[in-house]
Formats: structure tokens, sequence, C-alpha cells
């Protein structure tokens, strides 16, 4: 919030109306500085006299029309008049987050871009494990001497529950993460999909009342719906092969070190020797060696192999 201190106090993270009284003096913000805008001096007699030259039939009429959902197309002199009134009602009100306005501008926000970029690649809906996250439990934590901090489902669930400003914050970190290195936006390297051409993302609440984002992704140089259609359905095209192929790939359920049997005894036999991968952060990777491939001799190839059989071993543990 720009008009408090960050981070802010417990006492006002714990606190459960504290949400929703920082959000609403943020619409009253947001839709005092749009009326100063659209009622400067220069503008405020030509908005006056709108709203004293309004015919109240034409728009009680209108108003009943648009709430049935009937599209209207204004023709007489008074029907232009109420809709020049919306319209100075929306630049009102298209500043404030969560109005039918502002959603209406996303709307066509995201339109322009079909336009501009053409159908986007991909939709992704992006949750994070917040109750499973040891930043999360960090940021909601009160102790911040004790780290990491393994905690059992009920302590973690309330933990999140109770401290709503936490959860946000882990999400916007979260998602800038993965908008920069899974997508690869002002990244030095590809995202994983392609090269990133633009994405649009929203943010919705679930049930229990955390953070998750639903976003459209364009790719650079994809080919279009149609494109796709046409190469799927041309029984000599090596596209069709690969498609399948990639298809059947994704939605196989493979482990690095075996089968799902041998991945449960292994997860089993760990389950009190260590502590879970999910609670704990992973270890960096060693830098890797660049005069060698894989060399017993090279401490650097040897740490290297290391900590991949431990990678690929922690993967098996989350993916169980």
């Amino acid at each position: 919030m720009p008009c408090l201190q960050w981070p802010l106090p417990p006492k006002f993270q714990m606190e459960p109306m504290f949400p929703l009284v920082a959000f609403n003096h943020e619409q009253i913000k947001s839709s005092v500085m749009g009326g100063y805008l659209i009622a400067s001096k220069a503008n405020f007699p030509a908005i006056a006299s709108r709203l004293m030259q309004v015919n109240q039939s034409t728009l009680t009429d209108l108003t009943e029309h648009l709430k049935n959902g009937e599209h209207v197309k204004p023709t007489t002199e008074d029907e232009k008049l109420c809709y020049q009134i919306i319209n100075d009602l929306d630049h009102v009100a298209h500043h404030v987050q969560g109005s039918k306005t502002n959603r209406k501008y996303m709307h066509n926000e995201i339109w322009a871009l079909v336009a501009y970029l053409g159908a986007p690649s991909w939709f992704i809906t992006f949750a994070p494990a917040d109750i499973n996250h040891p930043i999360a439990l960090y940021y909601a934590d009160k102790d911040l001497s004790i780290y990491p901090k393994v905690l059992d489902h009920d302590n973690r669930f309330r933990l999140i529950a109770q401290n709503p400003v936490a959860g946000a914050r882990f999400f916007k970190y979260m998602v800038e993460l993965f908008i920069k290195h899974v997508l690869g936006v002002g990244a030095s390297h590809p995202g994983i999909y392609g090269n990133t051409a633009g994405y649009y993302g929203t943010v919705e609440q679930q049930g229990r009342l955390t953070l998750h984002l639903h976003m459209m992704l364009w790719i650079r140089n994809a080919p279009s719906p149609q494109e796709v259609r046409n190469k799927i359905l041309d029984p000599n095209s090596d596209f069709q092969k690969k498609i399948v192929e990639y298809l059947e790939a994704v939605h196989m359920g493979e482990f690095f070190n075996g089968p799902m049997e041998h991945i449960r005894l292994r997860v089993e036999s760990k389950e009190n020797e260590s502590e879970p991968p999910t609670l704990t952060l992973p270890e960096h990777a060693p830098t890797q060696c660049k005069i060698h491939s894989n060399d017993d001799n090279c401490q650097q190839c040897v740490e290297s192999n290391k900590w991949w059989l431990k990678y690929k071993d922690t993967v098996d543990h989350i993916v169980f």
C-alpha cells in the first residue's frame, strides 16, 4: 500500500478486516483520482452542462435495456447525451480495481493483444502451493529466528489462513519469478514455452482466500490455430507425428529413478531421516566445470554429479 510502511507490522497483517479496509481505501483513492482527472477546470463546464440537460426518462429507458443485456445504439440527441455521461462515469470507474468498468477495460486490452499478436498460444493457471512452501511460511510466521522450521499440516494451514498479507507477498514473489525465469521475460534466456511475445494475467481468489493467476501467453513466431489444424490434418506432415509424440510424452507419469513402487519405497524409507523437500529450500547448483565433461578426478565434476543425483531424487519425491 503506498500510504503504509512496508513490511506491515504483524498486528495489521493478522487483523481480519485489514485487507477489506485497505482495499476500500484504494478504491476511494482511485475513484477520486479519476474524478479529478476528468473534472479538470477545462472540462468542468461541459460535464456540468451534460448533467443538467440529461433527460431522466431517456436515461431510465437506456438503463433498463442495458440491464437486460440488450445492445443499444444511440440515435436521438437525448440518447447520445446519456451515453456521453456514461462515458464520463466510465472514465472515473476504470481506475477503480474490481469495478465492472475496470473489467471492461481489461477485456478491451485482451482483445487489443489478440488483434495485434493473434490467438494466444497457451492458457496458464498458476497456483503456488503456499501451505507447502518455506518462503510463504517464513513470511507468515512471527518467529523469524528459526529457519527452516518444519510444521505439521494443520499449523501450516493456520499460519497462512490467518495472515493474508504474507500469502499475497509470497504470491507476488512467485509470479515475478515465474514470469522472469519460466517465461523468460526480461531474462537473457528464452522461456520454456519459447520466446515470449506477450502475456496477460489476472489474479483470482481461491475458495480458501489465497490467490492464483490465470494467464494468456503469446509465443513469438508461433503458428496460428488454422496453420496448426492444416498441419495436423495433413497425413504427410512431420508435424502430425511430432505433435502426437509430444502429447503422449507430456501425459505420461514418469520418474527419474524407476517406477512408482520403487519411488514409494525410497520415499517411505527417508521419511524419518530427512525433512520433506516441499518444506525446505533446494541447494544451489554448483559451478559447472568448463574443461571436463564428466571426469571422476575433477572436484567440480564430482560435486556437479552429486548435485544432479540429489536433484533427481528430490524431484521424484515431490512428484510422488
